[in-house]
């Protein structure tokens, strides 16, 4: 008779090992899953406050007969307004369109110079200045250094240009020379809701009088300055005093267990409408430009500030 008890034993050892092993793979899956599903409820919990807080912008915007945007803390260009909303951390961020240049009113010159601000070589400046104008222009004549649909063919791309006015400034990724890096950062400057061929240096954020500031009136590179850019850096040909009333929102949310929204708008003032405004965007921008709340010792309860 055989003794097939050592056999058994290492049967029986093996099965068990892999048993452990499953399920330790199953209890990792959980985890995973439980941290994922914890991750999605984090980020609807910081996108629906974020959607409510911008409504609330949107009717203070709407609504003459409330005290001003700076009463609320609000600036109107583009410098955050940091507050708290039970546990998260919320900044508001306001830029009137007056302050931005509106891709389908600016001049060649004027987006050239924008171009070369933000530090694009004078050549490509200018060429992509062209090629924008002639991107939004209703013919296919190309205008000197600008592009048509021949060199878009040349190019190999399968699009010409669109031949009619930018609708979004996302669209500026179809036109020729334009690259991802350089759009993020026309992302903050520039605008389609302004219809106006100027920027209103009384309204421009940051972003345009930095860019303003890199350049001296006469297109030469400018020395460093020490302390943030001034107004009169926008050169005179380029200024204008602002009609448009329209805003680009943005809040952001932070939430303490990790989730986080950022929710960007353009919201225009309207008597005649309901609530007394129109929306004309409702986006989510990049995660390279989604402002992300840092806490604020002195900030305040959002919705009391924007009653």
């Amino acid at each position: 008779m055989r003794n097939d008890g050592g056999f058994v034993l290492v049967s029986v050892l093996w099965l068990l090992a892999l048993l452990t092993l499953v399920m330790l793979v199953l209890l990792t899956a959980v985890r995973l899953d439980v941290r994922a599903t914890g991750q999605l409820i984090g980020h609807a919990e910081a996108e629906a406050l974020a959607d409510g807080l911008m409504r609330l912008v949107a009717l203070r915007l709407g609504d003459r007969e409330r005290r001003s945007l700076a009463d609320a803390g609000l600036a109107r260009d583009g410098t955050p307004m940091r507050c708290e909303q039970g546990d998260a951390v919320v900044a508001i961020a306001v830029t009137d369109v007056g302050g931005l240049v509106d891709l389908n009113a600016a001049s060649a010159r004027l987006l050239e110079w924008l171009l070369r601000g933000l530090d694009v070589a004078p050549e490509k400046a200018t060429a992509l200045a062209a090629a924008i104008v002639d991107f939004r222009d209703a013919d296919d004549v190309p205008s000197v250094n600008g592009a048509e649909s021949a060199a878009y063919r040349t190019a190999g791309l399968g699009h010409g240009p669109k031949n009619a006015p930018f609708e979004t400034v996302t669209e500026l990724d179809q036109v020729l020379g334009m690259d991802p890096a350089l759009l993020d950062r026309l992302r903050a400057v520039a605008t389609v809701h302004s219809r106006q061929p100027g920027i209103d240096p009384s309204l421009a954020p940051r972003e345009v009088l930095s860019a303003a500031a890199a350049l001296r009136t006469d297109g030469a590179a400018a020395p460093a300055t020490l302390g943030s850019p001034a107004p009169a850096a926008i050169p005179s040909e380029f200024r204008i005093s602002s009609r448009a009333r329209a805003y680009r929102v943005t809040v952001g949310v932070q939430l303490p267990g990790g989730g986080r929204f950022t929710r960007e708008a353009v919201i225009v003032p309207e008597r005649t409408a309901p609530l007394g405004f129109l929306v004309r965007e409702w986006t989510v921008p990049p995660p390279a430009l989604a402002g992300v709340p840092e806490p604020s010792p002195d900030a305040v309860p959002c919705v009391h500030a924007l009653d």
